[in-house]
């Protein structure tokens, strides 16, 4: 984690902006749409923060291009998972002494609880005309920067294909006993993705059965991903992004699919926070993030843009042919204790 505001240092910032510049999606110009009283004003305050749970590399890249496109306003990140990035949020908020401008989380219940609460504020960027009007918020409080697939996971040498799980439902299948990693049930986040989205398809009972099937819980799918390529475990719940890294780039011995049932999606939001010393500067931010070449340096760490000009990177599967679990925002906030509470008790929390 990083307990300070970073700036770009790394040669992985160079290789993700040549990916985009092979894309054609960077340009050295501001964009047309971006008011010039705003750009100046956003140059005279100088820099602009963003306080992410996304990855370092990520942040790298996504502020190396800023930086470069925008002279005079120089981009820096703090990184930490979206439960300390909230935290950290609401204490300078609470103190008056806020150092963020952005808020970037993998947890849409957190940005929403945020809006609700007043902390953050609206900006109706140009950008936003691209996108299908469920990716941003009516009040133009947030859109979805990236998004994510929960995935079921196996490894390529102990599970055959025609034995590997096809739905969410058959990681409870006793041949699998104790070799199924799950993220923590005591977490929320993408943890909670999975219980909403298995709660929603089985019904509460369904808890009971996965807890009998002695499922290993972590804090992160990273650490499951890890295990199901080493075969200390069998199959798990993993996101589309870590498997694909690990196949496409490394060959590690890790095979993945979404679920035949429905793959739920983990919505990225980002928004401007209450309070921000540099509101214009992220208004500027807000529109790099929402363009296509914001959005194609997402894609380069295997995100999916929902920018319909964006295409994922090649030997993804495209979005036009996963078929995405229905998850309504509202029913997904609104069910959060029951849920939790249902699928703790299964495991005796």
């Amino acid at each position: 984690m990083h307990e300070h505001f970073k700036t770009e240092r790394s040669a992985t910032t160079l290789a993700a902006v040549a990916l985009a510049i092979a894309m054609g999606s960077l340009s050295s110009q501001p964009a047309l749409a971006m008011d010039e009283a705003t750009l100046e004003a956003a140059r005279q305050e100088g820099s602009v923060v963003i306080y992410s749970a996304s990855p370092s590399e990520l942040l790298d890249s996504l502020t190396k291009a800023f930086n470069a496109k925008y002279p005079g306003i120089t981009a820096e990140y703090y990184r930490a998972g979206s439960s300390q990035v909230y935290e950290r949020l609401i204490a300078e908020q609470d103190a008056n002494r806020v150092n963020g401008d952005i808020i970037h989380v993998s947890d849409v219940g957190t940005i929403a609880e945020l809006k609700e609460a007043g902390r953050l504020v609206p900006y109706a960027s140009s950008e936003y005309a691209a996108y299908d009007p469920q990716y941003v918020d009516p009040d133009k409080t947030w859109f979805v920067a990236r998004a994510h697939f929960l995935n079921i996971a196996y490894n390529a040498g102990q599970v055959s294909d025609a034995d590997a799980p096809k739905s969410l439902r058959d990681l409870a299948d006793p041949k699998f006993k104790g070799k199924v990693g799950i993220m923590d049930v005591r977490l929320a986040g993408g943890a909670y993705t999975w219980q909403y989205a298995v709660w929603k398809l089985y019904g509460p009972e369904f808890f009971a059965e996965m807890a009998k099937n002695e499922p290993k819980l972590f804090p992160g799918h990273g650490p499951i991903n890890d295990r199901i390529i080493t075969g200390e475990l069998l199959v798990g719940v993993s996101l589309n992004y870590m498997t694909d890294e690990a196949i496409l780039e490394k060959g590690a011995p890790i095979k993945a699919l979404f679920p035949t049932d429905g793959a739920p999606m983990i919505w990225s939001p980002v928004g401007i926070v209450a309070k921000a010393p540099h509101p214009n500067a992220a208004k500027v931010m807000m529109d790099f993030l929402a363009s296509p070449e914001g959005q194609q340096i997402f894609n380069s760490q295997y995100s999916y843009s929902l920018h319909p000009a964006v295409k994922p990177r090649e030997g993804m599967v495209p979005l036009s042919e996963i078929k995405v679990l229905d998850m309504p925002l509202a029913d997904m906030i609104a069910q959060q204790n029951t849920v939790q509470t249902t699928v703790r008790s299964a495991w005796g929390y």
